[in-house]
């Protein structure tokens, strides 16, 4: 029994660390806790904790508490956890099964590949000409958010993240100020589309779908994290605008 609450609660860590909603999390753990054979199963989860109680059918209570530190938004990892919590709950696949899947994907993390900055470049070279810039534009701010995504992911465990977008904010400021003395650009569209990697929208999204299924102190913890990190990159930016000048 021990290994199956271990094995559950490491479900449950995967998927906050990966930034799950709560509803989702403390129903992976009750689906996985019903089909380990437990027959009362009790969660918690909040950004920055998860608590579990799992009763076996002796009577015995295993209690556990784990604190929750960094992360980093994986919506493919939070599927695939998904995926996995179900197909135990289903008889599809067995516990020892379940736990080297986990071991894998906790091992694989987000990975040190350029695929993510990569489609972030992109991402900001869609929304530099969505905004009215010209393709010269949105070329500089989709190179410009591949480096502002490489340069946060070195920040990635060490620093928070409000930090992370500060300082993201003013590279891709201050690279796009300097290509701007070369390159006929416009400025403000171009920094608006480099920064754009750095939005906190699965937070915001995350935290709009806990404030609905009444999770209030998640959602509101939430909330107030994307308004910092919001913050955090429109002061990275005004810094950089105001040292060189209007």
């Amino acid at each position: 029994m021990e290994e199956l609450v271990g094995l559950i609660l490491t479900a449950g860590e995967l998927l906050l660390t990966c930034g799950a909603e709560m509803a989702r999390v403390e129903e992976t753990i009750e689906r996985m806790g019903r089909a380990a054979g437990f027959v009362q199963v009790e969660s918690y989860a909040t950004p920055t904790g998860l608590f579990v109680s799992l009763h076996d059918p002796q009577g015995k209570v295993y209690t556990r508490v784990k604190r929750i530190r960094g992360g980093q938004s994986n919506i493919a990892l939070i599927a695939e956890v998904n995926s996995l919590s179900r197909a135990f709950s289903a008889g599809e696949i067995t516990a020892q099964e379940v736990r080297r899947e986990l071991e894998r994907l906790q091992q694989a993390g987000t990975g040190d590949s350029l695929t993510r900055p990569l489609i972030g470049g992109g991402g900001a070279l869609a929304f530099a000409v969505m905004m009215g810039g010209t393709w010269l534009e949105g070329l500089v701010a989709g190179l410009v958010g591949t480096l502002v995504l490489l340069v946060v992911s070195r920040l990635e465990g060490p620093f928070p993240k409000v930090l992370q977008a500060a300082v993201g904010s003013v590279v891709a400021a201050g690279v796009i100020r300097g290509l701007g003395r070369f390159l006929a650009l416009n400025s403000n569209v171009t920094i608006l589309g480099a920064v754009m990697v750095l939005a906190p929208g699965m937070v915001i999204t995350t935290a709009i779908r806990d404030l609905l299924s009444g999770e209030l102190v998640s959602g509101l913890s939430r909330s107030a994290e994307a308004l910092v990190i919001a913050v955090a990159i429109a002061a990275g930016v005004a810094v950089v605008l105001s040292l060189g000048g209007s």
